[in-house]
């Protein structure tokens, strides 16, 4: 499963690849496609113009679709067949614009098919932003004007040298024409950064008090003379605000503040109102409409998109309970219209920050110190690297990960002399050097892991070719001419299918690889180790290639044959014994599968062109696993020498939507799957909700396969991804994952690749490595625990007894828990901290006040959230 995330010198590119050509001229547009988010005319003020009329000074078209784009006028591109467009800087812009604007006028049957992106002339990627209505601030005739908030756009605010328009979906063959395209000041990004106290108001209808030219009205109890509004909502009660003049549908959203008992949860409607007949929508306010909070309050943005699709005139702001609620006051203040800058509200949630619905609901939770504990492995925090990013990132080195993985399919082809590999089918079998710079090179992987204190993990290539050079391709054009895809950056570089998608059949190995037997790797460790004399070890484990049940697709250049039982095995002797003579204290780990399907059966099992599990068949009916650690069991018997230490495998859930790293669809129904998938790591009683569709159990699974067939080995996870790592059910998803690794003493396991900063799941791993931020970390015991249904607890505890550090994490996105955390056998509690994350930048924040007793404390688990107890206990007494 490992993928080219870091492989390819034009990964910036790939969006070329879905781009074609189309030769035939489109007629006019006709009527134009109009989002639901269209609003009346507001021209939105550029601070630097790319395109108006023409290109402007410092940009160029670079583009790739058919297109008018000299001027004078609008640049007419057709899109069809997933058609792009292309504008370069002549050098690189800073981040430190508010969004991305631009009007678009395109035929009516084109729905909502625009797709916008940066891009840079480095391998850094940004995302891809789906054109949806909460884009579109205002329209004009038949032309709609967008605002992307560059907090979508370029979350890291990275520097970047292009823009990039194209058709997410295939649409006719029709011109769509385009201009006013330009960057933003940066007020356009205030409702994505997620943490503004206030907004901006246009128009103020309460602050305070009811201002001039507003009255109100309602139909409930209130009290709205000064201070913030208190009002009664409950029996659906509701609150009116009248101006006394028409308001056009000019502004960007309706902004407010409110203050509400906790058990109310999600129980706010929102929606404009006038005099005449005009319908307008109720809104209800949820996760995705809060900007911030500030202690109890909550900030409130409601595009007017949404409560006013049309752009109709209106008289009054309506505020209502859209459920039963309590018979408390609900305080409401700063409440008015704001600007278009403040309409680009974006992902204004990323799935934290939820507001509870009803009363928190009763939880008890257990730390079991009487209960066998034992040794957490360090390990179990690491992270694998990006040669590509490897220059640019530095928050890596700040989330509290312990070691790093020199893995992935390039670095089965990976030349030690040379410092080359080859790209695989990740990116048209390419012969490139590895990073984003000439000097990243193995040794400088190994010496930047030693100078901030991780541990590091390398994978040997053990399948007998690496690259020879830097340059050379395994497919070339000049040899295979047409081909169904070339390398944009390269086109002698084909992908190695013919122009129907067949395979075409591979050159010799030497065309791209040179031989690697066990002898060159076993110098590659001795140079190691001789390096090593003078700073310590610099490599802790050894992983014995990567994923060889994927060689015929991955590398099938070099090894087109799908990998049988004996050769594994074969391999697997011959290059672990060149790695034991060569470091005979080496940690060695293997044999690095891809998932469940190699976890039983060889390539050759499941090649179709082949006898449908007869490899198996001819190595008695055994699965692939236990009979290669019994044949290895058997070799130390006979030989005296292990050449296996870990077993090694690699886990992807393979549910619908989960995604990897970024990638992932995050609705509630995905989001709530991604959280039981990790339930595939321990659950005897979870059925996997895939093609796989039982019981993976893969902890006690691997367990059973060691006890049985190879006592004493370790077992890893050189792999493992649960994908939208930017949202809060893959930062929940990431949590339970590192507490089931240290609840089921794994040896190693190493995230694919890394999560982005300040994410939901950089935070995750915060939350076991440096929750305040001043080195506050889960402890080096593990303890057993109890938790209830939607709940997870994961407790730890110092050697010496004195601290436990417990993660408790609320798996529910609507329900907050009231958590009674008892001590058991643990002594007596003398303090306590209790600190929340629930999605925010900043992170962990320290609960007020919390009340503790000897044997326990109470906590809140706010809905979706990770709450560390870092927890001071009395000496125990000797």
């Amino acid at each position: 499963m490992s993928t080219g995330r870091w492989v390819a010198l034009g990964l910036a590119w790939a969006l070329v690849l879905t781009a074609c050509q189309e030769s035939a001229r489109g007629s006019p547009p006709a009527a134009t496609a109009r989002p639901a988010a269209a609003k009346a005319h507001l021209k939105v003020e550029l601070a630097q113009v790319i395109y108006e009329g023409g290109f402007k000074s410092g940009w160029k078209d670079v583009g790739w679709a058919e297109r008018e784009v000299t001027g004078p006028g609008p640049a007419r591109v057709l899109m069809a067949e997933l058609g792009s467009w292309a504008m370069e800087h002549e050098g690189p812009v800073q981040a430190t614009f508010g969004g991305v604007a631009l009007r678009y006028h395109a035929p009516a049957g084109y729905g909502d098919f625009l797709e916008v992106r940066l891009d840079s002339q480095d391998s850094t990627t940004f995302p891809r932003v789906s054109v949806e209505a909460r884009h579109a601030v205002a329209q004009e005739g038949e032309w709609v004007q967008l605002l992307i908030p560059m907090g979508e756009l370029n979350p890291e605010q990275r520097p970047f040298e292009r823009l990039v328009l194209r058709a997410r979906k295939r649409v006719g063959r029709e011109w769509v024409e385009l201009d006013q395209i330009g960057l933003t000041r940066p007020g356009a990004q205030v409702a994505s950064s997620g943490r503004q106290a206030s907004l901006v108001l246009e128009e103020v209808a309460y602050d305070g008090g009811v201002k001039p030219g507003w009255e109100a009205s309602g139909w409930t109890e209130r009290v709205v003379d000064t201070g913030p509004a208190q009002v009664m909502m409950a029996g659906l009660g509701g609150w009116t605000l009248r101006h006394k003049e028409p308001l056009k549908g000019t502004f960007g959203g309706l902004a407010l503040r409110y203050r509400a008992p906790p058990g109310y949860g999600d129980f706010l409607e929102v929606r404009l109102d006038t005099e005449d007949a005009t319908v307008f929508p109720r809104v209800r306010v949820e996760a995705r409409h809060q900007v911030s909070r500030q202690e109890d309050w909550v900030q409130v943005l409601v595009p007017l998109a949404e409560l006013n699709p049309e752009m109709n005139p209106f008289h009054r702001i309506v505020m209502r309970a859209h459920k039963k609620v309590g018979t408390d006051w609900v305080e409401l203040d700063r409440i008015g219209l704001t600007g278009t800058s403040e309409a680009a509200v974006g992902a204004l949630s990323v799935g934290g920050g939820r507001v509870a619905v009803g009363p928190p609901k009763a939880a008890a939770l257990s730390v079991l110190c009487t209960a066998p504990t034992h040794a957490i492995s360090p390990l179990i925090y690491g992270i694998a690297f990006n040669a590509l990013r490897e220059s640019k990132d530095a928050h890596l080195w700040e989330m509290g990960a312990t070691a790093r993985r020199w893995g992935g399919n390039p670095t089965s082809r990976y030349n030690w002399r040379i410092n080359a590999w080859n790209t695989a089918n990740d990116w048209y079998f390419r012969n490139t050097s590895p990073g984003d710079e000439p000097k990243f090179t193995y040794e400088e992987f190994l010496l930047s892991n030693r100078a901030r204190g991780l541990q590091s993990a390398l994978t040997l290539p053990i399948l007998g070719w690496v690259a020879k050079d830097t340059s050379s391709v395994s497919f070339p054009v000049s040899k295979f001419k047409s081909q169904e895809k070339t390398a944009p950056e390269m086109p002698e570089a084909g992908n190695g299918k013919s122009p129907s998608g067949a395979l075409l059949p591979p050159l010799p190995p030497e065309q791209t690889s040179v031989a690697a037997p066990p002898e060159f790797i076993a110098e590659w460790v001795r140079t190691i180790r001789q390096k090593d004399g003078g700073r310590g070890r610099s490599v802790q484990m050894y992983f014995l290639d990567n994923e060889p049940m994927l060689w015929n697709s991955t590398h099938r250049d070099v090894h087109p044959q799908p990998t049988t039982y004996d050769e594994l095995l074969e391999r697997t002797v011959a290059y672990g014994t060149a790695v034991r003579q060569a470091d005979p204290e080496a940690v060695i780990a293997g044999p690095a599968e891809w998932g469940w399907t190699a976890y039983f059966r060889s390539a050759a099992d499941v090649d179709k062109t082949r006898p449908a599990d007869a490899d198996r068949k001819a190595h008695g009916n055994v699965p692939l696993l236990p009979w290669y650690l019994r044949k290895l069991k058997e070799h130390q018997k006979k030989t005296g020498v292990r050449l296996l230490d870990v077993l090694d495998v690699h886990f992807y859930p393979q549910g619908k939507g989960i995604g990897l790293e970024e990638a992932g669809e995050t609705d509630e129904a995905t989001s709530a799957l991604r959280i039981r998938s990790t339930r595939a790591l321990w659950d005897d009683n979870y059925k996997d909700e895939s093609w796989i569709g039982e019981p993976v159990r893969l902890i006690p699974r691997l367990k059973k396969m060691v006890a049985e067939n190879y006592p004493g080995l370790g077992i890893a996870l050189g792999e493992y991804n649960f994908g939208a790592t930017r949202h809060m059910s893959g930062g929940l998803a990431q949590a339970e994952a590192l507490g089931r690794f240290a609840e089921g003493n794994l040896t190693a396991a190493f995230h694919f690749t890394y999560p982005p900063d300040r994410s939901p799941t950089w935070w995750a791993f915060r939350a076991y490595r440096d929750f305040d931020g001043k080195g506050g970390r889960f402890q080096d015991l593990y303890v057993p625990t109890k938790a209830v249904d939607g709940t997870s607890l994961f407790a730890s505890r110092s050697v010496d007894g004195q601290r436990v550090v417990a993660i408790a994490l609320n798996l529910q996105p609507e329900t907050a828990r009231a958590a009674r955390v008892e001590l058991k056998g643990c002594g007596a509690l003398r303090d306590a901290r209790v600190l929340t994350y629930t999605g925010e930048p900043e992170g962990f924040a320290e609960q007020p006040g919390g009340s503790f007793q000897t044997d326990g404390l109470d906590a809140l688990l706010p809905p979706y959230s990770i709450t560390v107890l870092d927890l001071t206990l009395a000496p125990v007494r000797k």
